[in-house]
């Protein structure tokens, strides 16, 4: 009998990322990361890898991370230490002559919006290095909390309240680290002009705690003088200096409230003069959701990803406007860097996890840490189109033994969001229930990225209800299309924005079996009031609650939960900030209460989606085979 994905299988399974090609376009330095389950923690190392050679450890304590070449190419700076505390290393490229620079703070505190761009950069003379750290006094023993900002709580629990400023630290010598920014504000995605300033993303608007107004600022490290460079209402993050100096590119949404993530407006690449003059949308006729910009080394065009039907391609964008797709084929591209024109990135697919390429004239595979010992099977797609008109994408996973005469329990799987997009990506959670005899279907319902701004709009001022009509139309298509799904046997589940999808699903119908519903909501009132990202929901709710409560009520599970009657298991992490347990505890009160069968789970130190501790996930996988298996 073949042998499907496990979940025991993930411990075995190595994550890489921070991916970075050397100036001289040889080598591909990275991190590698591990589960280690005895210390309930992933470790991570360091590596390089050229072509035609295997991968080579450069540092050993399971603590590194960030790593970065120096332009002259003979140094790799990166991070090792704790959470809180950590240092600045540097090494040869061959791993030898280690020093450490710098130890610095970190702090926790929320931004209010995904990644903080918390990294290390060079000079561009390769004689110091840019941070972002602290020199705030934290009390980690403290057990009295003083809050004054909106803001004070991270995503993985409460904010240590410390400002993260700018700072650098020479590579020569035993100068001490300089501050080059102050005040009650946080700066992130740093980068170094080819001119020796930096620049660096900041909501200086006096409002940081209402908006989410982020602008990018030009700073002299000599004279520790600023000059803003963009006035946006939206969002701005990830610029990038052209190798010439002359123009910054960047991504941006333009609607004030919104963000990098979760938005209703695809994020777009924006190009502008050194200075901040002519700004403007570098893909105005693009219409999918752009990321990962690199310049071309010519600084006549730009790289980056872009979410499109389910695939990550790489596009090229020229100043002109003309976008043409680099490499468009049924998985997921990411991390793009350049040296020397060789194009450097990683790639995953339904079947594989990140792995390392090259591209020059032709692609070539750098790495295969994972190389699978079990069969996954490729999910097939299918669209179709829903009563009101929008053609929808799909795909249905089948099980390792697939016999087309067999009828199949079936899960419908909802997706986070509402915006980003399944498909053509690594996903562990879609290919384990298939080693245990599960059909899935996964559905990009209305509001999913990579088609087209209007289908990620058509979830704002409707939540539920769009895409839960989508996801219904799916499974009864594919219960329509493939004979081998069972009607009378079937699950749902979600985390995040799929375990509100979840909630709301098992209170509109009892067709379902079982559902496992993860990092949920359920109170749009008390999600709004609890969590680390209320922007996130007045974008949704085109306002605040107090201002439409009657739409809060509508879209609001907990209102219906006492109709619910499916089985029905809540995973969450107590430590979670984006959506609070609070969420899954109302939830599962009301099914207590009305003596339905429901089970709570909770995982004490971790947050979001369970994935901070590996044990935790892997826990949260099991119980989630176990719950179905029983059920359905």
């Amino acid at each position: 009998m073949k042998h499907g994905l496990r979940v025991d299988d993930l411990a075995g399974i190595k994550s890489i990322d921070s991916p970075m090609i050397s100036p001289d376009g040889s080598t591909v330095l990275y991190t590698l990361g591990m589960m280690n389950l005895k210390e309930n923690k992933t470790d991570n190392d360091v590596y390089v890898v050229s072509p035609g050679e295997e991968p080579k450890k450069l540092t050993e304590s399971g603590k590194a991370g960030l790593p970065i070449w120096s332009p002259c190419g003979e140094w790799i700076a990166y991070t090792e230490g704790e959470e809180k505390t950590t240092g600045i290393w540097v090494m040869t490229r061959d791993g030898e002559h280690k020093r450490k620079l710098t130890t610095y703070e970190v702090s926790n505190a929320s931004l209010g919006f995904g990644p903080v761009g918390n990294t290390l950069k060079w000079s561009p003379d390769s004689s110091m290095i840019a941070y972002l750290g602290t020199l705030e006094p934290y009390d980690k023993d403290s057990k009295i909390r003083v809050v004054d900002r909106l803001m004070f709580k991270s995503f993985y629990g409460y904010s240590d309240m410390r400002r993260r400023h700018v700072f650098t630290v020479p590579v020569i010598g035993t100068e001490p680290p300089t501050q080059l920014t102050f005040g009650d504000t946080d700066e992130h995605s740093i980068q170094w002009t080819p001119d020796g300033k930096i620049i660096f993303v900041s909501n200086r608007s006096g409002e940081e705690d209402l908006n989410m107004k982020l602008d990018i600022y030009e700073l002299d490290p000599e004279t520790k003088e600023f000059t803003q460079l963009t006035d946006t209402d939206g969002v701005i993050y990830h610029p990038k200096p052209s190798p010439d100096g002359q123009k910054i590119a960047f991504l941006a949404t333009t609607r004030a409230n919104t963000s990098n993530e979760s938005t209703p407006e695809d994020t777009h690449l924006w190009v502008m003069d050194c200075d901040g003059s002519n700004s403007r949308d570098l893909v105005t006729s693009f219409d999918r959701h752009c990321g990962n910009p690199c310049w071309a080394e010519d600084s006549e065009s730009i790289y980056f990803t872009a979410a499109d039907e389910g695939k990550y391609p790489i596009f090229n964008a020229k100043l002109d406007g003309t976008v043409e797709r680099v490499l468009d084929r049924e998985r997921t591209h990411g991390n793009l860097s350049i040296g020397n024109g060789v194009l450097a990135y990683t790639v995953n697919d339904p079947v594989t996890p990140n792995e390392i390429y090259v591209m020059d004239v032709d692609e070539t595979k750098l790495t295969s840490h994972n190389t699978l010992g079990m069969t996954l099977n490729w999910p097939e797609e299918f669209w179709f189109k829903t009563t009101d008109g929008l053609n929808i994408q799909g795909w249905v996973y089948k099980p390792v033994d697939f016999v087309p005469s067999k009828k199949y329990p079936t899960l419908l799987s909802l997706k986070g969001g509402p915006s980003g997009q399944r498909g053509y990506s690594w996903n562990p959670g879609l290919q384990i229930p298939t080693s245990h005899g599960f059909i899935q279907i996964v559905v990009n319902y209305r509001g999913s990225s990579g088609y087209g701004n209007a289908f990620s709009d058509a979830v704002v001022g409707d939540m539920l209800g769009g895409e839960y009509r989508d996801c219904i139309e799916a499974l009864d298509h594919c219960i329509d299309k493939y004979e081998q799904v069972d009607p009378d046997r079937l699950g749902v589940w979600g985390g995040s924005y799929g375990g509100y999808l979840t909630n709301w699903t098992i209170t509109q119908t009892d067709r379902f079996k079982a559902a496992v519903s993860i990092s949920s909501i359920s109170n749009l009132w008390s999600q709004w009031g609890c969590s680390a990202i209320p922007l996130w929901m007045e974008v949704e709710l085109e306002g605040k609650p107090w201002e439409k409560p009657e739409l809060v009520i509508k879209q609001s599970p907990i209102w219906h939960a006492h109709k619910a009657k499916t089985p029905t298991l809540f995973l969450h992490g107590e430590m979670d900030n984006d959506t609070p347990i609070c969420e899954a505890e109302q939830f599962f009160m009301v099914m207590k209460k009305m003596k339905q069968t429901a089970r709570m789970v909770r995982y004490v130190d971790d947050g979001h989606g369970i994935r901070k501790k590996p044990g935790n996930h892997l826990d949260s996988l099991r119980r989630t085979v176990v719950w179905f298996k029983k059920y359905v």
